[in-house]
């Protein structure tokens, strides 16, 4: 078979569509339009750097990002040199006309999130500390900051919007979403910054698409509903619901300058594509529909009607294949851009549990024999973890791996919770049910990373008998003094402050630093830092180690990573076959529990 890829990063300027593609080779930038597919040449990266994203440009030179191997924050250039702006996970939009700061002509540029220009590699990178507008071809210098009225936030992203004189300025805190509206004017390309409805989940997304804005509520759920807003209305409750066919329900939506791309849900599982075009409200399908396909990852050009996305669909040997497709103004059908070498799909089923207060839980299983793997990303997708979702799916498909993945809720804050379990112990639920279902004889492991670390290391601490292993990736285990851990002290709007005893009483129920040992041994466990590591301080993972010595077999390492991997990273393809390793040489010599639970007083610890 041959080489699987990954694709991610889809984007679209002008006709042309852009994407990464990883391979075991490494990484490359390809540029799809009418005349074919070809690969963008990058500069040569800085000493101890190497490019993290590219957005190119229509005309002149592309923003290139670099960074340290591991990816967590990046030097922000236009012109093969970094310059001293730093920023971390930066958001950036490109606009057609910026006028000068030094008396020029008004020409291309970009909004960005990041810090001011005589920021240091040493400094803290945060999110969201800096929003201003740059214009190509000028120093950094005279860059314009856009005061957002308050203090700065734990998160903030910027989306293009159809008007190319306006970017959409989300910011998150205390588990809102402001949505803000940045728009330059014309003649002088001062700011403005205009308030919108906010967003108390991160399932509420707001468009602008087709001259009127579209608001998405419980994106992703069966409940989901897009609602289309009359022209120049931005009250959530002035719109009108769109109505999808009987059984598909909106996912993620994307505006262009004629309406709106839609990827909905639709009976069984399949993923299909939607277009509403100008002042109506009526979805029409351009892409999908088929049994098995999916579209992992979609993009729409805000300033045009176009649409990029990677199709994935079921050939009828049973095998997948991948194709880019593109969108193109004033057509009716896709085009294909690119085929893929795609691997072939595991069999997939879903199950539901019931959480402690009621919720219904679903846990999506990834192949049927071998050891079960219960994966819990915390608040990365597979996307981010790409290195180590390929190798997993590699398993299921060779029959070695059942992967299973639960639909967790967010770990914290507790403090915020009145009441109810919301979904603190989701993943031990979820591993109860694996174990009754999957019955005593197959192994069962839990992975988290990050936050999902806290769910992973809670579920085995309060109950270390249901499993024979457990992995902690990059991961955050101190919900008490994570504000002396690198970067930790920015997150107390969006964690807690264990400064307060009211909110350090609830961190502390749910740090695994310090919930309290069980009396007996713990399983096996594997612990992963990163040294570039810029989120989840490495000694979050250390500290936890040495807490656990003496009652349990603990694996530590580093490797010089950040808290996102990248395929094409030696580092990483090194991190990611320990894991497997582990699963594997500890389900051959997991105990074996149909006999324990037949003689549990002849069974050896």
């Amino acid at each position: 078979m041959p080489e699987p890829v990954a694709v991610h990063g889809l984007l679209v300027v002008g006709a042309a569509g852009y994407w990464w593609q990883d391979a075991e080779s490494g990484a490359r930038l390809l540029r799809g339009d009418a005349s074919g597919v070809r690969e963008v040449a990058l500069p040569e990266a800085p000493d101890g750097l190497t490019v993290l994203a590219v957005h190119p440009a229509g005309t002149g030179p592309a923003a290139v990002l670099y960074g340290r191997p591991g990816g967590d924050y990046g030097y922000l250039t236009e012109a093969g040199a970094p310059d001293r702006v730093l920023a971390r996970r930066p958001a950036l939009v490109r606009l057609p006309r910026v006028p000068s700061a030094t008396g020029g002509p008004a020409g291309p540029g970009f909004v960005y999130t990041g810090f001011p220009p005589d920021a240091r590699l040493e400094d803290p990178p945060v999110d969201g500390i800096r929003v201003a507008v740059h214009r190509s071809g000028e120093p950094f210098a005279h860059d314009r900051p856009v005061p957002l009225g308050d203090a700065p936030d734990a998160l903030v992203t910027l989306e293009a919007t159809a008007d190319p004189d306006a970017v959409l300025v989300k910011s998150t805190a205390r588990g809102v979403t402001a949505h803000r509206l940045l728009r330059l004017a014309p003649g002088s390309g001062r700011p403005t910054v205009t308030a919108l409805p906010a967003a108390s989940s991160p399932r509420t997304r707001l468009v602008l698409g087709a001259h009127r804005w579209w608001r998405g509520e419980a994106l992703g759920t069966p409940r989901a509903v897009l609602y289309a807003l009359p022209p120049g209305e931005t009250d959530p409750s002035a719109g009108e619901p769109v109505a999808f066919p009987d059984g598909a329900a909106p996912a993620w939506f994307w505006g262009t300058r004629q309406g709106v791309v839609v990827r909905a849900v639709v009976a069984g599982g399949t993923e299909a594509l939607y277009r509403i075009d100008g002042a109506g409200s009526e979805p029409r399908l351009v892409a999908g529909g088929a049994p098995g396909d999916s579209f992992p990852e979609v993009t729409a050009a805000p300033d045009a009607d176009r649409a990029l996305w990677l199709r994935v669909g079921r050939l009828p040997d049973g095998g997948t294949a991948g194709h880019v497709e593109q969108l193109l103004d004033g057509t009716t059908a896709p085009r294909t851009l690119r085929a893929l070498p795609w691997p072939a799909s595991a069999p997939r089923t879903t199950r539901f549990c019931a959480a402690g207060d009621g919720h219904r839980l679903p846990v999506r299983l990834s192949g049927t024999a071998g050891p079960v793997l219960l994966l819990e990303h915390g608040g990365l997708t597979a996307l981010a973890n790409a290195p180590l979702e390929r190798a997993l799916e590699d398993l299921a498909r060779a029959g070695r791996l059942t992967l299973a993945r639960a639909a967790t809720r967010s770990l914290v804050p507790a403090h915020r919770v009145p009441s109810g379990e919301r979904g603190y112990n989701d993943l031990l639920h979820a591993a109860r049910h694996l174990r009754e279902h999957t019955g005593p004889d197959r192994p069962l492991f839990v992975l988290g990373h990050s936050m999902g670390a806290v769910g992973a290391a809670r579920a085995v601490l309060l109950e270390p008998g249901l499993f024979d292993g457990w992995i902690l990736r990059f991961p955050v285990t101190d919900l008490v003094g994570f504000p002396a851990l690198g970067i930790g002290r920015y997150w107390t709007a969006l964690l807690g402050d264990p400064s307060r005893p009211e909110q350090r009483a609830a961190l502390a129920a749910l740090s695994p630093l310090h919930l309290p040992l069980p009396a007996g041994p713990l399983p096996p466990v594997l612990i992963q830092t990163g040294t570039h590591d810029t989120r989840a301080d490495a000694r979050h993972g250390r500290r936890l180690a040495e807490r656990l010595r003496g009652q349990a077999a603990v694996t530590l390492s580093g490797y010089p990573v950040g808290h996102v991997e990248r395929f094409c990273q030696a580092a990483s393809r090194r991190a990611v076959a320990e894991v497997t390793a582990f699963i594997l040489d500890r389900a051959a010599f997991a105990p074996d529990r149909a006999a324990v639970a037949r003689d549990p007083e002849g069974a050896s610890p």
